[in-house]
């Protein structure tokens, strides 16, 4: 009967051990923090702050993020702390890609969702990126091209907190998989079917009517 209890009892160490071993693995995540909630943020960019790089060429717009669901929590807005992933819907106008002017990207039921991964210095975090799409892909049209991204992981993208209580949002996202539908006369690509292709920029995302949104923890 002893060495019963002493076998439950290391048995229930080891639990506990084991316990406290993933608490600090959850704690060790960054979050998306906000000086208060429900929260809510913004970012744009006109035209070349951001590319697409594709075989056929750029695609350049002007652009505008709205960080205001998370897939998380049922509440609209920047998570309460603790959250490691927030989901950001973009809207991109006035479009040139491949060499056209007039062009249009169209998320249609697609989203970018970040995932906070690691620290990388005071007030700097690495990320990876899902783009999750709930039924059409992105679409991309321009001239007699056409070209959709759908569903996948990538990474990376970095971000920067900064004193005025914004975050400076850094992709350098490479081998993005995409579609070339159409390849009609003029269009600059080799042809249909899957290729890859890359994404870099900057965007400054602050807080809707005033307040500090952040990244934190190690």
């Amino acid at each position: 009967m002893i060495r019963n209890f002493k076998a439950l009892g290391l048995a229930l160490v080891a639990v506990l051990a084991m316990s406290a071993v993933v608490a600090s693995a959850a704690q060790a995540v960054p979050s998306f923090t906000a000086s208060s909630y429900p929260a809510f943020a913004t970012g744009s960019n006109t035209i070349g702050g951001e590319t697409f790089t594709t075989p056929g060429g750029t695609v350049q717009c002007d652009s505008h993020y709205k960080v205001e669901k998370y897939r998380t929590t049922t509440t609209e807005g920047l998570p309460s702390p603790g959250s490691s992933t927030v989901t950001v819907t973009p809207e991109y106008t006035d479009c040139v890609a491949f060499g056209f002017l007039g062009a249009s990207v169209k998320m249609n039921s697609c989203d970018y969702e970040f995932h906070a991964t690691s620290k990388i210095a005071e007030g700097h975090y690495n990320h990876h990126i899902f783009i999750r799409c709930t039924g059409a892909p992105i679409t991309i049209v321009a001239g007699t091209c056409e070209v959709t991204v759908g569903e996948q992981s990538l990474s990376s993208v970095t971000t920067q907190n900064n004193v005025d209580g914004s975050v400076t949002v850094k992709p350098n996202v490479t081998g993005i998989t995409m579609n070339v539908v159409k390849d009609g006369f003029g269009c600059p690509f080799a042809g249909t079917g899957h290729q890859t292709g890359s994404f870099h920029g900057e965007v400054k995302v602050s807080r809707v009517g005033g307040g500090s949104i952040s990244v934190s923890g190690s």
